[in-house]
C-alpha cells in the first residue's frame, strides 16, 4: 500500500495548500521532466484552439447586436446603426440556445488559458523541471457523486489510479471541462515561487496524491511502499504491550476496525477517512490506555520521509 503521511499543523505545505482553491480536496502533485519541445508544442496547440475560441466568441457576440435587437435600439440614438428589430422565431430561439452553450462552455476555457497556462509561460518559460498540480475536473466530481454511496470509494480509488499511472499521467489535455482532471496553473506558479524562496522544495511534490481531511492535509505517496518487516514489527510490539497491559482486547477492537475500514470484502483498499483514528483512540480512550503516548514510545526511532520535514531547503 502506499505510505500515508499527516501533514504536521505547522508544516509549511499546509500554509501552502490554504492558500490554493478552498473548494479542491483533492491534488496529484508530479515533477514533468519530459521534453521542453512537446511542452512548447502543447502550449502553441493551446494557443491556436484558444484563439479559434475568441474569433468564435467575439463572431457571435458582433452577430448578437442584431440578432438581439442591441442595434436596433441603439438605432434609435443614432441612425447609423440602424438595424430591423428582431423576430421571435424557431431561428433565433436556435441561436439563443447556441450563443447559451458557446459561451457558458468557451469562455470559462480561454478565461482560464489567459489567467493559467499563459501567464504561467509569460512569467516562468518552458523549464526543464516543472512541478504539475492537477485537481479532479467538475465533471469527475458530478461522477463520482452521482454513484451510489457504496460505490463511490471504489470509483475514488479508480480515478487516482488513472491520476498516477506513468502511462495515463503521458496523456495530453486541452481543459476542456470534460477532461477528467483540471491542471491548478496557479499552484504550479505558487510552488515555483516557494522553491525559489526556499520554503518548500521542488522534490516536496514529487508523485503524491494530497487529500484535504477536518484535521489537514494528508499526503498518499505514490511509488513508495511500507516496509512490510516494520509494519508488522509495529503491530507486534503494540500487541505484545497491550497484552502486558492485560489489555488484548483493545488490540483485538483496534484490528477489527482496520479491517473493516480500510479494506473491501475483496481486499482492495479503501481511502483513509479521518473517522479511522477517531474511532481507535476513543477504543484506546475507553479502556484508559493513551493511545498517543504508547504509540510514540513504539515508534520512537522511526524516520519519516524527508520532503515533510517542517523546514523544507531549496535545492541548489
Amino acid at each position: 500500500m502506499p505510505v500515508a503521511h499527516k501533514l504536521p499543523e505547522n508544516s509549511p505545505i499546509q500554509s501552502f495548500f490554504s492558500q490554493c482553491d478552498p473548494k479542491a480536496e483533492i491534488y496529484v502533485s508530479h515533477i514533468d521532466t519530459a521534453n521542453v519541445a512537446g511542452r512548447k508544442g502543447h502550449f502553441i496547440t493551446l494557443l491556436g484552439m484558444n484563439l479559434v475560441w475568441s474569433f468564435l466568441l467575439l463572431k457571435r457576440t458582433y452577430g448578437g447586436l442584431s440578432r438581439y435587437g442591441v442595434r436596433f435600439v441603439i438605432g434609435k440614438l443614432e441612425p447609423a446603426w440602424g438595424a430591423p428589430a428582431p423576430s421571435l422565431d424557431k431561428a433565433l430561439l436556435g441561436n439563443i440556445a447556441l450563443d447559451l452553450f458557446v459561451f457558458l462552455i468557451l469562455v470559462p476555457i480561454t478565461r482560464d488559458f489567459v489567467s493559467g497556462v499563459a501567464t504561467l509561460r509569460l512569467r516562468y518559460g518552458f523549464p526543464q523541471q516543472e512541478i504539475i498540480f492537477r485537481k479532479p475536473s467538475q465533471s469527475t466530481i458530478a461522477n463520482i457523486v452521482s454513484e451510489a454511496p457504496e460505490k463511490r470509494d471504489a470509483c475514488l480509488q479508480d480515478v487516482l489510479r488513472r491520476a498516477t499511472d506513468p502511462e495515463e499521467m503521458k496523456q495530453v489535455a486541452f481543459g476542456m471541462p470534460w477532461e477528467e482532471w483540471a491542471y491548478d496553473y496557479k499552484a504550479m506558479a505558487a510552488a515555483r515561487e516557494a522553491n525559489e524562496k526556499g520554503t518548500i522544495s521542488t522534490q516536496t511534490w514529487e508523485l503524491c496524491v494530497w487529500m484535504k481531511m477536518k484535521d489537514g492535509w494528508t499526503a498518499i505517496e505514490h511509488g513508495k511502499e511500507m516496509d512490510p518487516q516494520s509494519q508488522v514489527g509495529m503491530m507486534e510490539k503494540l500487541r505484545d504491550r497491550l497484552q502486558a497491559m492485560g489489555k488484548s482486547h483493545v488490540f483485538n477492537q483496534m484490528m477489527e476496525v482496520i479491517q473493516v475500514k480500510t479494506m473491501t470484502k475483496d481486499g482492495a483498499p479503501l481511502p483513509v477517512t479521518d473517522d479511522v483514528d477517531a474511532i481507535i483512540v476513543d477504543i484506546f480512550k475507553r479502556n484508559n490506555v493513551d493511545f498517543e503516548k504508547l504509540t510514540s514510545e513504539l515508534a520512537k526511532g522511526a524516520s519519516t520521509s524527508s520532503r515533510f520535514t517542517i523546514s523544507s531547503k531549496k535545492n541548489d
